[in-house]
């Protein structure tokens, strides 16, 4: 039972790097995301047990045990296990504003960013959660639910992750503070449909999972291609100021272009060449949303961001540009 334990644990933390692994342009490090996952697996987990157990106890002295369990379930256990995940995400989200507003830019901020820690925290919540049935109900049930339900609980809470994300690109004051909302309400709501369904239709749920996955497969795509078109139109005023080169210019919004252009590097053995350049092109993506992001919100730290991002490209080819193709 043990082993099986550990090989879901390992199958999450899978899950979670190959998420992290999607943000093509601005990667979240790991010192960040780990916490999340970790606060998923032990508070988030801890503290839903609990309140579910209480409210079922309490609802059971009222009515049967079987009605007690079924809203518990389905109504009750949605919202409190959203708001326990939902809170690690908050944490990160201020925690990550407060810090990088110090150097002038954010960190949490996308929809990339939203999916990326909200799935964080939702993996690690449902390995504990299905430890839990490993226990109660046997190693068949837990191998379904890691089978085939691995992904629910980060689907759920990465509406509330994209709410959240999505506060430095909004313009209107109301919309900011609405978009987090927005994100809670339609994690509970989506994740209040996966149990409904599966205390009525059983394996049906599965299915609502898999429709949600392929709709977050669109969403993505299309922010993807929002952070091309943002790096393009960003960047383009840097190569008239001499920042980058059009050749960088024209290397940095295409992913699979500047990993083979890493890979050239390693393969010819310009390992100090490639280093430098994955940090000018790392500080010139975030030197682009920067300056997105500088345009309607957090302006004056954005602009003093904008700076030191250059200055830092600067440093980093120590006033030269790099030859791509060479």
């Amino acid at each position: 039972m043990s082993a099986l334990a550990g090989i879901g644990i390992l199958q999450a933390v899978v899950y979670l790097l190959f998420v992290r692994t999607i943000d093509l342009y601005e990667r979240e490090e790991l010192k960040y995301v780990i916490p999340v996952f970790l606060w998923g697996f032990t508070v988030a987990a801890g503290t839903s047990l609990v309140f579910n157990s209480l409210f079922l106890v309490t609802l059971s002295s009222a009515v049967s045990v079987q009605v007690a369990d079924f809203f518990t379930a389905n109504f009750v256990a949605p919202v409190v296990e959203e708001c326990a995940k939902g809170a690690a995400l908050l944490i990160a989200f201020v925690v990550a504003s407060i810090v990088s507003l110090r150097r002038g830019g954010l960190e949490f901020s996308g929809v990339m960013d939203g999916i990326v820690y909200g799935s964080a925290v939702g993996f690690g919540f449902s390995i504990a959660e299905d430890i839990l049935y490993l226990v109660e109900f046997g190693e068949e049930t837990f191998v379904a639910r890691r089978i085939f339900g691995g992904f629910a609980h980060a689907a759920f809470t990465s509406l509330t992750g994209i709410g959240l994300g999505l506060v430095p690109w909004a313009r209107s004051s109301l919309l900011k503070v609405l978009l987090p909302v927005l994100g809670l309400s339609g994690a509970i709501l989506l994740h209040m449909t996966f149990n409904l369904t599966a205390t009525l239709f059983g394996p049906l749920a599965y299915v609502v999972e898999f429709v949600v996955l392929l709709s977050y497969v669109l969403l993505i795509a299309i922010w993807l291609a929002v952070e091309r078109r943002t790096i393009r139109g960003e960047l383009e005023e840097e190569v008239a100021m001499g920042i980058i080169s059009p050749s960088e210019y024209n290397l940095l919004p295409t992913y699979f272009a500047r990993t083979f252009y890493y890979l050239g590097l390693i393969f010819r053995g310009r390992l100090k060449e490639w280093r430098r350049a994955r940090k000018v092109h790392e500080a010139a993506v975030e030197l682009a949303f920067t300056k997105r992001l500088g345009r309607h919100s957090y302006a004056a730290p954005q602009q003093l961001k904008t700076q030191i991002l250059r200055r830092r490209i600067s440093e980093l080819r120590g006033g030269r540009a790099l030859r791509f193709g060479s």
